[in-house]
């Protein structure tokens, strides 16, 4: 019993398995890049006519719509937050604290923020803002 094989190339191209690939990358591309795109912590800042860039490495607390309280881009509780500051606070020259709030937190949870913070050593607070314009 011969069995023979033959072996016959493929004289036509099928553009089928080539736009299969090309669909999967494109579905892969498109899913991981939602996340690169939206990093860190939502907020809507407050606008204003007048704002300065501050570039140094200050602290910046964060308070998102939610009520929910970042320290450096770290989630905490508010009962853990005066002993984060200040330690914080210790290792800083300046002493300045930079709050992130939405526009739609209360002013009663700010003022709680930074009288917190001036408890624990605090000497400037700022209000991020975004600049009309």
């Amino acid at each position: 019993m011969n069995i023979q094989m033959h072996h016959n190339r493929l004289s036509t191209f099928s553009p089928v398995s080539l736009a299969d690939v090309i669909l999967l990358l494109l579905i892969f591309f498109l899913l991981t890049s939602t996340y690169v795109l939206e990093p860190g912590i939502r907020v809507k800042l407050p606008r204003a006519y007048t704002s300065d860039v501050v570039s140094r490495k200050d602290i910046l607390v964060t308070i998102t719509t939610e009520g929910r309280l970042f320290l450096n881009d770290r989630e905490i509780t508010l009962q853990d937050f005066s002993t984060e500051l200040e330690k914080l606070l210790v290792e800083s020259e300046e002493k300045i604290v930079i709050i992130r709030a939405d526009k739609s937190v209360t002013v009663d949870k700010l003022v709680q923020i930074m009288d917190i913070g001036r408890g624990v050593g605090g000497e400037k607070f700022l209000i991020a803002t975004r600049r009309i314009g």
